[in-house]
């Protein structure tokens, strides 16, 4: 897992207009906690932009150099970015204090590969994506950047569940296991013929008491 290492600022001000003037100045408010402790600090917008753009992404453990009156040195992750509705820029940072042998909990992306497009293309179907990250437990150093699903093998109506999917070493499913992940489902062009050809036969088709009926 990488490690990124991010400078941030203790900060005494909170509130809507102290935050604002922040995020004028390129800086962000953010919060740290976990394990009983909980400190407010400032993290540029450039730092959020590095760690999001890392090989892990928002799942990078950082190393976080808080500087201040109480200067520390800790692990953490991102928890959380708020964001704002209009404008889509990061507006506040939630991080996360972990230990290194200590097991979290996170949400990792899976990653789609062999996609069975000739046979979906033959067979009137299409895939259907119902799930594209898990959460699971693991320690800090075993988080995975993605977790890979194969599609090669999937066949026409059958469903793939969380609990199916292979995990790495070291990682374990919180997700429900019965969650479904993908799917192939006939294509509704496909299934409104089918219905319409079945429901002509069922009218060109007379019952034994219908039969009865009319030779009486």
């Amino acid at each position: 897992m990488e490690v990124v290492k991010v400078v941030v600022q203790q900060r005494r001000e909170t509130g809507k207009g102290p935050a604002r003037r922040l995020r004028r100045a390129g800086q962000l408010p953010a919060v740290l906690y976990g394990h009983g402790e909980t400190e407010i600090l400032t993290m540029s917008q450039e730092s959020l932009m590095r760690v999001r753009q890392s090989e892990a992404g928002e799942n990078a453990i950082l190393e976080l150099m808080v500087e201040g009156e109480r200067p520390a040195t800790y692990n953490a992750i991102l928890r959380e970015i708020q964001i704002d509705p209009v404008s889509r820029a990061p507006i506040h940072v939630d991080l996360y204090r972990v230990r290194m042998d200590e097991p979290i909990t996170v949400t990792v992306p899976l990653e789609f590969i062999n996609e069975p497009e000739d046979r979906l293309k033959i067979a009137q179907h299409m895939l259907s994506l119902l799930l594209r990250e898990l959460e699971v437990e693991c320690l800090p150093r075993d988080i995975p950047e993605a977790i890979t699903v194969d599609l090669a093998a999937l066949e026409m109506g059958e469903v793939i569940r969380s609990g199916a999917i292979a995990l790495p070493p070291g990682v374990t499913l919180v997700t429900d296991p019965e969650e479904p992940v993908a799917t192939t489902a006939m294509l509704r062009e496909e299934v409104a013929v089918e219905e319409e050809a079945a429901a002509e036969a069922g009218a060109g088709t007379e019952s034994p008491a219908e039969t009865e009926a009319e030779a009486d």
